[in-house]
């Protein structure tokens, strides 16, 4: 007994609770190890499997075409399936021009003309690549010059953004969604995480009170970054302004339902990141290819998109080619004179 008649406790008893603590622990432990592993074969006998990026949730690419239609890449968040053999080719050809951007490169057919237009008078220029893919913000632009795109050493660049980024984020916006290395590969391999990714893929919040993907002063700043490390590897850029086929009371409604906050913004948002662009052409000096106004001073303009008004049909990236054609010679001449001096 302690003074007061207060019990103390022996060494051996504090020892023995010690003991029972930690073993009570180490089978909780135990326990819950193997009930996540048990899940774990429990999904792969299932076949289950949901290998899509974690956490990027927005309009489009959503997480079933991401799985099922693209590979999953931690610096872009995704790419095509042949994006690897593509890149491979053109570390082997060395195309002259590589033209980056999202869905309306992807899917246009622009670039093919440009380059063959362009033989008749700079046949040095005539080869060329296209690296853009559907649903890419400036976000993922940059990240691809960083890492595939300055190794080509192209002599030309064009940047065709300006859709994406504008967009509501449903998830973090772009630049806070690149994981962890554990994070990331948990994503990749672990049936039990994602199985927790799919179940919190859910809309969360109201969408008026959502981020955009790449808020406007951070889309300024990812076209300057490119344009600036461009010029310093000896490259010329070339900025496309995004025309668009949408009115002001005739905006397509399935955007209200995922990608932007309310219709109403569509097009002043969307005139405000094409005004950004050419902020950005201003500011670096770097080519101006002003598609849009092109497209707006043209009298049959609505008749180049596709129902989305956003994407262009042959008669659009006929007209597109038009605008990018000089704009492509331009930037390879402004670089050249500045190379010589």
């Amino acid at each position: 007994m302690g003074s007061g008649g207060v019990p103390v406790e022996s060494g051996s008893s504090r020892v023995g609770r010690t003991r029972s603590w930690v073993a009570g622990t180490l089978v909780a432990l135990a326990a819950i190890f193997v009930a996540l592993g048990c899940a774990e074969v429990g999904l792969r006998a299932a076949n289950f499997s949901f290998q899509t990026f974690p956490v990027v949730q927005f309009g489009y690419p959503d997480p079933i075409t991401l799985r099922n239609l693209f590979v999953a890449d931690r610096d872009l968040f995704w790419v095509t399936r042949d994006y690897a053999a593509a890149l491979a080719t053109a570390r082997q050809t060395h195309p002259a021009v590589v033209f980056m951007g999202d869905s309306c490169t992807q899917f246009g057919s622009y670039p093919g003309i440009v380059l063959t237009r362009i033989a008749a008078s700079s046949p040095a220029l005539a080869s060329g690549v296209k690296v853009g893919v559907v649903g890419w913000s400036s976000e993922q632009g940059l990240a691809q010059f960083k890492r595939d795109i300055l190794p080509l050493h192209p002599r030309v660049v064009t940047l065709y953004y300006g859709w994406n980024d504008h967009w509501v984020a449903l998830g973090p916006p772009d630049k806070d969604a690149r994981p962890s290395e554990s994070v990331w590969w948990l994503s990749q391999h672990s049936r039990l995480w994602q199985l927790w990714m799919k179940a919190g893929m859910s809309t969360p919040g109201r969408i008026d009170r959502r981020p955009y993907r790449v808020e406007i002063d951070r889309y300024i700043a990812n076209l300057t970054t490119i344009v600036d490390l461009a010029r310093d590897n000896g490259i010329a850029v070339a900025l496309i302004t995004a025309p668009s086929g949408h009115e002001v009371g005739h905006e397509p409604q399935y955007l209200a339902l995922r990608h932007v906050r309310r219709l109403s913004d569509l097009v002043p948002v969307h005139r405000n990141y094409v005004a950004a662009t050419r902020t950005v052409a201003e500011r670096t000096g770097a080519t101006l290819c002003d598609a849009a106004a092109a497209f707006d001073a043209d009298p049959d303009h609505a008749s180049y998109f596709e129902k989305d008004g956003i994407h262009l049909n042959q008669a659009g990236n006929r007209a597109m080619a038009a605008v990018v054609t000089p704009c492509v010679l331009h930037a390879a001449a402004q670089a050249q004179g500045e190379a010589r001096r």
